[in-house]
C-alpha cells in the first residue's frame, strides 16, 4: 500500500491569496532588479542572468512560465465544469476553456509578437505601435459578444467577477501596453530605460491578478457545484 505525504489543505481563499502574493513577489523582484541595472549600474554576469529569469517583460523565463501556469489550470478548470454540465451549457464551458488553454501558450511562447509587423507602425497611432493589440482588442471584443450574456446567467459571484477580472486582465494587456507604446514612440522614455521596464511590469502584475480573480471565480463556481471544497495538497508514493 503507497504512502501518501500531506502538504496541507487550503480553501479558495487562501489559494488565490498565496497566488497574489506571489504575483506581487515577481513585480517587486521586477522593479527592483531594473531600478539596480539603469540607475546603479549593476551588469555583473551573475546578477543580470538572475535579472533576466525574473524579467516581467520576457519570455519563457519564472515569471512567463508563472502566469502561463495560472492561465493553464484555469483551461483545466473550466474544462471540468464543461464536463459536469448539461449539454446546453457545456460547449459555452468548453470553449472558454480552449480560450484560455491558447492563452497559456500565448503567455509563455509570447505568440502575440508574430503580429507585430514594424514597417506597419508607420500608419498607426502611437499607443498601436506594438500592432498586436488591434487584433488582439477584435478579438477581445467578440469574446465579450459571445460570453457577456453567459456569465449574466449564472449566478453568484461568477456573475459578476468575470467582469472584474476581464477588466483588470484587459487594462494590462492592453491598456497599459498602449500607454507604454506611445511614451515611447512619442520619444517620452526609452524602450530600454528603467520606466518603459516599470509599466511593463504593472501590466504584467494586472494580468496576473485579473486571471488570480477568475481563477477564484472558478473555484467558487465549483464549490457551489459540489458543496464545500477544500483542496488537499498531497504526494503519493
Amino acid at each position: 500500500m503507497g504512502k501518501k505525504l500531506s502538504l496541507g489543505r487550503a480553501t479558495p481563499r487562501q489559494i488565490c491569496s498565496l497566488l497574489c502574493k506571489i504575483s506581487l513577489s515577481f513585480f517587486v523582484l521586477h522593479i527592483a532588479s531594473e531600478a539596480l541595472i539603469n540607475f546603479y549600474g549593476v551588469s555583473e554576469s551573475f546578477y543580470q542572468d538572475f535579472f533576466d529569469a525574473i524579467n516581467l517583460d520576457e519570455e519563457f523565463n519564472l515569471p512567463a512560465i508563472y502566469s502561463g501556469l495560472l492561465l493553464f489550470v484555469c483551461s483545466l478548470l473550466l474544462s471540468q465544469i464543461g464536463v459536469s454540465c448539461k449539454t446546453a451549457e457545456r460547449k459555452d464551458w468548453i470553449l472558454l476553456s480552449r480560450v484560455f488553454l491558447f492563452l497559456s501558450f500565448d503567455e509563455v511562447f509570447q505568440i502575440h509578437e508574430l503580429f507585430v509587423v514594424s514597417e506597419l507602425r508607420q500608419y498607426v497611432h502611437p499607443s498601436l505601435a506594438s500592432i498586436w493589440v488591434i487584433p488582439y482588442g477584435i478579438l477581445f471584443l467578440l469574446f465579450s459578444f459571445r460570453f457577456v450574456p453567459f456569465f449574466l446567467r449564472l449566478r453568484g459571484q461568477m456573475s459578476f467577477l468575470p467582469f472584474v477580472a476581464g477588466g483588470i486582465y484587459v487594462s494590462g494587456a492592453i491598456a497599459v501596453e498602449a500607454l507604454n507604446s506611445w511614451l515611447v514612440r512619442t520619444s517620452q522614455i526609452s524602450r530600454s530605460g528603467f520606466y518603459y521596464e516599470a509599466i511593463s511590469g504593472f501590466e504584467e502584475l494586472f494580468e496576473m491578478l485579473g486571471v488570480i480573480i477568475f481563477l477564484y471565480a472558478i473555484l467558487l463556481e465549483l464549490q457551489s457545484r459540489n458543496g464545500r471544497l477544500s483542496y488537499i495538497f498531497s504526494v503519493s508514493k
